[in-house]
């Protein structure tokens, strides 16, 4: 009995490393482009490419699962991932349903995300499409967005999404603006212990890659207007 069970736990085990490994003809969307995985080098090194010719390679991190990093590329001398850095972690999730690598600043949010697919890269695109053209309200809390959709996106209005994904599961606030904002809102419900509130996988990810796009430098979001740009709020 103790044999079997040993071997069951090796099997999960090795099903589990397979799972969240980076294979050959993987694709991965990131909301601008499709990438391919054109070749897995000593079983470390992943090679991969879009239609742009764009290349990004990662290595596997020894003893940890699912865990990458990003490093050169033959022939790029710079990341193809907007602000990312040679040696920044990538992991690969699968959680929940969710396939999805997630380059992850120093701090460890994520900042950046590409989610496996079978689609050809129209097909991403009209995808893409549909999300920019829904009301924010309704995917937040249920898809998994991506950088390039947030750019445009006015960092007032990030504020109010990262903090809607909260406001939904009872989130009390401190900033009387949200405060005020959320409670005309027949859903909203404040609760009474904010350390009660619990994220999903996509939920997290997104309150993540929102907070990375509000903390982009002034003027380099693509969606800033004119003069000063107000990051005093922390909620």
């Amino acid at each position: 009995m103790r044999k079997v069970l040993f071997l069951l736990v090796a099997l999960l085990a090795t099903l589990s490393l397979q799972a969240q490994t980076i294979k050959k003809g993987d694709k991965f969307w990131d909301g601008r482009s499709l990438y391919t995985v054109q070749e897995v080098r000593m079983g470390t090194i992943v090679y991969m490419t879009n239609s742009q010719y764009d290349e990004l390679t990662l290595e596997k991190v020894a003893g940890k699962t699912g865990e990458y990093k990003i490093i050169p590329s033959r022939q790029a001398e710079e990341c193809p991932i907007r602000f990312a850095e040679f040696g920044w972690r990538v992991q690969y999730v699968r959680k929940d349903g969710m396939n999805f690598l997630a380059v992850r600043k120093p701090n460890g949010d994520a900042m950046w995300t590409m989610v496996l697919t079978p689609d050809n890269e129209k097909n991403c695109d009209a995808q893409q499409a549909d999300l920019i053209n829904a009301k924010w309200e309704s995917v937040i809390n249920n898809t998994l967005l991506n950088t390039p959709y947030l750019m445009n996106i006015p960092r007032e209005q990030l504020r109010l999404m990262r903090n809607e994904i909260l406001a939904r599961h009872g989130y009390t606030f401190k900033s009387k603006d949200l405060r005020d904002y959320f409670s005309k809102k027949s859903w909203y419900k404040s609760g009474t212990d904010n350390a009660a509130v619990k994220l999903n996988i996509i939920e997290q990810t997104n309150v993540e890659l929102i907070k990375s796009e509000e903390a982009v430098e002034p003027g380099l979001h693509p969606a800033d207007v004119m003069g000063d740009v107000d990051q005093s709020d922390v909620e």
